[in-house]
C-alpha cells in the first residue's frame, strides 16, 4: 500500500497501540445492513475518511480500512479463537465462505494481539484468486477484512463494505456504512443571468363554431348619380360625374367564398324635344365607368376595382369590383367616376338611364 507522509507518521505507533489494546473486541460494534460485524471506514492516502458515496475509485487506487470514523489507525479486533486474518473481495452473501472469494491476500495481526490496523484494500494487490476477472466482469461485491481459523479455511469474523464495480474499467464506488454521514455529490446552483428571464405557460382555450352570415349589397334609397354641366370636349358634349357610394357587405365569416359585383346600363333617352325617331336615344356605350374602392368606411380587406370602361366604346354588362375567396369579410365601400359623351348629331336635352348593380358569390 502506498502511504504519504501523513500516513507514515501515524504508522510509527502501531506496535505500542496494539500491545495496549490486547485482545478485546470492538467496543461499539454494530452489525451493518450488508452483514458486516461492524462498521468499516475507508481512508484515502491523505489519511482522510471517505464519506462521499458517489466518489469513484480506480482498481489500483490505495485505500485502507479503519474501525473508527475519526481515527485512521483504529484497529479491527478479531475473536480470540482467530488464527489468521485476510483482506478479500467476495460476492455479496459469500463473505464468510473463504473458498468462494473472488480474490484475497493474507494479512497479519499486530504482534501479541488479534488486531489488524492499516489494512490495505486495493483490489489490484489481492494475490490469491482472480481479481482481474472480477474487474472485467464488474458488478456488486464486498471488500473487506476476514478473521479466520483452521489455516484460513473457516471465517469467524468479517468487516466489509459494499462496492459497485464498472465492468472492464474496474472503476468502483463504495456504499456508506450504517452509521456514516454520507456526503452527497456537490451541486452547482444555476447561474444568475442578468436581464429578462423566459418561462412557458401551457394555453388550451376551447372554441365554438361561428354563425355564417350572408352576402348583401346596399344602395341608398332613391340613389341618383350626379353629373356636372356639359361642356364641349373635342366638339362633343361631355358630362362627368360620380355614381355615389354603394356597399358590399359580406358576413360569411366561416365559408369566405368571395364575390363579384357587375354593372349593367340601359340606353339613354330624352323626351324633350321629341324629334325624329331614334335621334333622342343615346347608346349605353357612351357612358364611361371608372370603379374605385373607398378606404373610408371599408372594414374588409382585399376588394379590388375592375378595369374602367371608356366612353364611346363601353361594353355592358361590365365588371365593377370583386373579392377573392378567403379574403377578410366585412364592408367594402365602392364608388365610380362617370363620363357621358353625346354623339354630335343627337338632340340637346337631359338624357336618363338606369344602372343595375348585381353582387354574386364566387
Amino acid at each position: 500500500m502506498k502511504l504519504n507522509n501523513k500516513i507514515r507518521l501515524a504508522a510509527v505507533g502501531v506496535v505500542t497501540l496494539g500491545l495496549v489494546a490486547g485482545a478485546s473486541m470492538v467496543a461499539s460494534a454494530t452489525t451493518q445492513t450488508n452483514g458486516s460485524d461492524a462498521a468499516l471506514y475507508v481512508y484515502d492516502t491523505n489519511g482522510d475518511v471517505v464519506t462521499n458515496a458517489a466518489q469513484t475509485w480506480q482498481w489500483d487506487d490505495d485505500i485502507s480500512a479503519s474501525s473508527s470514523v475519526t481515527d485512521f489507525g483504529a484497529p479491527f479486533t478479531c475473536p480470540v479463537l482467530s488464527t489468521g486474518v485476510y483482506v478479500f473481495l467476495a460476492a455479496p452473501g459469500t463473505e464468510r465462505t473463504a473458498s468462494t472469494w473472488k480474490a484475497s491476500s493474507v494479512s497479519a495481526f499486530q504482534p501479541g494481539t488479534k488486531e489488524l490496523s492499516y489494512a490495505g484494500l486495493k483490489p489490484d494487490t489481492f494475490t490469491d484468486g482472480a481479481n482481474a476477472l472480477a474487474k472485467a466482469a464488474g458488478g456488486n461485491y464486498s471488500l473487506g477484512i476476514a478473521c479466520t481459523t483452521d489455516n484460513g479455511v473457516n471465517v469467524n469474523g468479517a468487516f466489509f463494505r459494499s462496492i459497485s464495480v464498472t465492468p472492464v474499467t474496474g472503476v468502483y464506488t463504495i456504499a456508506a456504512p450504517a452509521d456514516a454521514v454520507v456526503t452527497p455529490p456537490p451541486t452547482t446552483a444555476p447561474p444568475v443571468v442578468a436581464g429578462p428571464q423566459n418561462g412557458t405557460v401551457a394555453l388550451a382555450p376551447a372554441t365554438t363554431l361561428a354563425a355564417n352570415g350572408v352576402l348583401a349589397l346596399t344602395v341608398p334609397t332613391n340613389a341618383a348619380a350626379t353629373f356636372s354641366a356639359p361642356s364641349l370636349v373635342g366638339n362633343k358634349s361631355t358630362s362627368v360625374g360620380s355614381l355615389g357610394a354603394i356597399t358590399v357587405n359580406d358576413q360569411r365569416v366561416v365559408t369566405r367564398e368571395g364575390w363579384d359585383l357587375n354593372a349593367n346600363v340601359a340606353d339613354f333617352t330624352t323626351v324633350t324635344p321629341a324629334t325624329a325617331t331614334g335621334n333622342n336615344i343615346i347608346s349605353k356605350t357612351q357612358l364611361g365607368l371608372a370603379p374605385s374602392v373607398t378606404a373610408a368606411g371599408s372594414t374588409a380587406v382585399g376588394a379590388t376595382a375592375a378595369a374602367a370602361q371608356v366612353a364611346g366604346s363601353a361594353t355592358y354588362p361590365a365588371a365593377f369590383a370583386s373579392a377573392a375567396a378567403n379574403q377578410t369579410v366585412g364592408d367594402s365601400v365602392l364608388n365610380a367616376g362617370l363620363t357621358f359623351v353625346a354623339p354630335q348629331e343627337k338632340v340637346v336635352g337631359t338624357y336618363t338611364s338606369t344602372m343595375t348593380l348585381t353582387v354574386v358569390s364566387k
